[in-house]
């Protein structure tokens, strides 16, 4: 089985950060061997060594921490494991990997990058209080007769988002990024990694990252 871990590594600019080592070797390593034949690719994501770990509640909105944490609460999910460190907010770089979750491992299938050229603004906007294909009858109660019959960009819609921005957002997260980042066309594979965890130290591991 293969050893994952969390340590802190010298950046390429000077700074220090935490990072991915897969048996005592930091993840941006492999990703550089990875590509070294898709140059343009590999151009798109350099320096790749400042890359952020996705698993943590740092980020600007408590709607992208609060998917972080469904995404990895998952059986089995195309994951967000590094992200650029300056947007850090799911439309920059991201870094999946393909996680298979069993009894007694976890598996790395494949890692690759988000192609975000099929993404659509307006659409996002649509999955977030406006999706009602995923309201549970407690959402109906409380938003039936109200702000789910508003259009998007009316000044009622503009409100309520704007005075419940986290809610907003992780449903937009929830219904909309999460099957974008499940659907294989999305994604530039790059290794076929076959990564071996120990699911116990896995998720010791993402708890470590959670801890105050």
């Amino acid at each position: 089985m293969n050893k994952i871990e969390i340590r802190n590594l010298f950046l390429s600019s000077g700074y220090e950060a935490k990072a991915f080592f897969i048996d005592g070797r930091p993840l941006y390593e492999y990703i550089n061997e990875w590509l070294a034949k898709d140059k343009q690719l590999l151009q798109s994501i350099t320096p790749n060594d400042d890359l952020a770990i996705c698993w943590t509640n740092d980020y600007d909105f408590e709607g992208d921490s609060k998917f972080m944490r469904y995404i990895l609460n998952q059986s089995n999910a195309i994951t967000p494991i590094l992200s650029c460190p300056e947007d850090f907010d799911f439309s920059c770089i991201v870094i999946v990997a393909d996680v298979i979750k069993k009894d007694d491992k976890v598996i790395w299938r494949r890692i690759g990058t988000v192609n975000h050229s099929n993404e659509s603004f307006e659409q996002e906007k649509r999955s977030g209080i406006l999706y009602v294909d995923s309201y549970s009858k407690e959402d109906w109660t409380l938003y039936g007769d109200n702000i789910a019959s508003t259009d998007v960009d009316s000044p009622e819609w503009r409100k309520w988002i704007g005075d419940n921005w986290t809610e907003e957002l992780y449903r937009r997260r929830i219904n909309y990024t999460f099957p974008y980042y499940q659907n294989e066309q999305n994604i530039d594979w790059f290794s076929a990694c076959d990564f071996e965890f120990d699911k116990n130290e896995y998720d010791a591991l993402i708890a470590s990252c959670y801890t105050d």
